[in-house]
């Protein structure tokens, strides 16, 4: 593969599978569990079962494009240093980990107990600074949520407390890790992003008020935590999200924005291997494009030179 190719194929499929991965978070999660609880649906069937089916063909094509940006992005990191290797190997374990899981050759909570050390290991390799901040605090209500559930039965003895304070832990993160978005991105969000966000917060929690049972499950169920903090908390910290995806967009930092869509489509805990592979591959995006402090304003200084350098020479007079 040459190293054009190489670039343009490793930028092309994480955006892909953001793409496919939200569809499939619309329609087959969200969508076919939200229609289902509407009275009278027997008279739309068809068109329910059409929707069911379009969110199923999203979900099979979004497993095999989450493969292939697995092994892309593992096979990115083959030259490196040790934070690469890490990286690199830790994807390569959880492929295979995950295959053997799906072939029966280990068990439910070795795959789990595999995911929760790899990407522990990742994030740790990935972690460049406080502009990661975000992603650690996801990486760590991912961490207490799938232990909570990793931790009882067989393979653990936690009480019902002991998972209730995982559980209530994952959930703080997960609103610590929204409000520190913006952190991500190199400009500041614009006047537009933070009206649009402010907006969508504002409409997130009328809709907590009407029905916050509905919308509660409705987390429980894609994002892993049972929405025990307040309504606000929640339509906050989409607010937060939507205002960074905006400005992400708008500012090209297209694998932000990807790596954003991955994580919430994956949401927190071992709720299935397709799921923990989609934060994988949102962390691995994210700890790969997202400059440190040092770095980026060292860019910003040297292109401001650069910039006061070219306006001396344009304004030195010509030679007679």
């Amino acid at each position: 593969m040459s190293t054009t190719t190489e670039r343009s194929a490793s930028s092309l499929s994480p955006g892909l599978l953001a793409g496919v991965a939200l569809v499939e978070l619309v329609l087959l999660r969200i969508g076919t569990r939200t229609l289902i609880h509407i009275p009278g649906l027997g008279r739309f069937e068809n068109p329910f079962r059409t929707l069911a089916e379009a969110g199923r063909f999203a979900y099979y094509l979004a497993v095999v494009l989450l493969v292939y940006t697995l092994a892309l992005l593992a096979y990115r990191e083959r030259h490196g240093p040790v934070r690469s290797l890490v990286r690199a190997g830790g994807t390569v374990v959880f492929l295979g980990t995950a295959g053997a899981g799906r072939l029966g050759m280990v068990t439910v909570q070795v795959v789990g107990w595999v995911s929760l050390i790899v990407l522990i290991a990742v994030t740790a390799a990935s972690w460049r600074g406080m502009r990661l901040l975000p992603i650690g605090l996801f990486v760590l209500g991912w961490v207490a949520a799938a232990g909570s559930v990793l931790g009882q039965g067989v393979t653990g003895n936690l009480t019902v407390g002991q998972v209730d304070g995982l559980m209530l832990a994952a959930e703080i993160c997960l609103m610590a890790a929204a409000a520190t978005l913006p952190l991500l991105l190199r400009v500041r969000p614009s006047v537009r992003a933070i009206l649009v966000g402010l907006g969508t917060a504002l409409v997130v929690s009328g809709g907590f008020r009407a029905g916050s049972s509905t919308l509660s499950i409705l987390v429980l169920w894609n994002l892993g935590v049972p929405g025990w903090l307040p309504g606000i908390a929640y339509a906050g910290a989409l607010g937060f999200l939507v205002t960074t995806l905006w400005s992400a967009v708008a500012s090209g930092q297209k694998c932000v924005a990807s790596g954003l869509v991955l994580l919430l489509a994956g949401g927190l805990g071992t709720i299935s291997t397709y799921q923990t592979g989609l934060v994988l591959a949102g962390v691995l995006l994210l700890g790969g494009s997202v400059p440190d402090i040092a770095t980026s304003t060292g860019s910003i200084l040297r292109d401001q030179g650069v910039h006061l350098e070219r306006r001396a020479d344009a304004l030195e007079p010509a030679d007679a």
